[in-house]
């Protein structure tokens, strides 16, 4: 679990493979014509991946490729398992762009022992279904859940990001 806590603590369709420079949903976007927000796209999917070996399955409108939302999932790979991102970026009605990401993986520990560890700088604000821990940042921009397995001897994390950009 090391490299995840480690990065845990910072915070028509193809499909890609890659350890590169850029990310495969940014170099995806740029071949089928993203223009808008393809900054945007490369920033976010970029940070998400980082220097990780992954693979993704994007899709975009056919009819509208810069003009509609951009969606990657995405399977990122640590030492010990991989993560499953869900990327969306996209113009909204004002020309702005957005972007959301959601990462999910599976812990072999308690969620009160993953929170110790991993998440401890965030603030518990809420439960959902009485069952899910909702954690979120001092700045409010970060959320994570943690959901009990395996009768509370496992975890099922997700960090999510919305981010509404200003106008440049």
């Amino acid at each position: 679990m090391s490299v995840r806590l480690a990065l845990a603590v910072f915070f028509l369709a193809s499909t890609t493979h890659a350890v590169a420079d850029d990310s495969t949903p940014y170099l995806a976007g740029k071949k089928q014509g993203v223009r808008t927000c393809l900054d945007r796209l490369q920033t976010v999917a970029n940070f998400i991946v980082a220097d990780r070996p992954h693979a993704s399955h994007d899709v975009w409108s056919n009819n509208a490729v810069d003009s509609r939302m951009f969606s990657s999932f995405v399977v990122k790979g640590y030492s010990d398992g991989d993560s499953h991102v869900s990327i969306v970026v996209g113009p909204d009605k004002t020309g702005r762009c957005y972007a959301e990401y959601n990462e999910s993986a599976y812990w072999p520990e308690a969620c009160t022992i993953v929170r110790e560890k991993v998440f401890s700088k965030l603030k518990y604000v809420d439960s959902l279904k009485q069952t899910t821990a909702v954690l979120e940042s001092e700045s409010g921009a970060v959320n994570v859940y943690l959901t009990p397995q395996e009768n509370g001897n496992a975890c099922l994390t997700t960090k999510r990001e919305v981010i509404f950009y200003s106008a440049d």
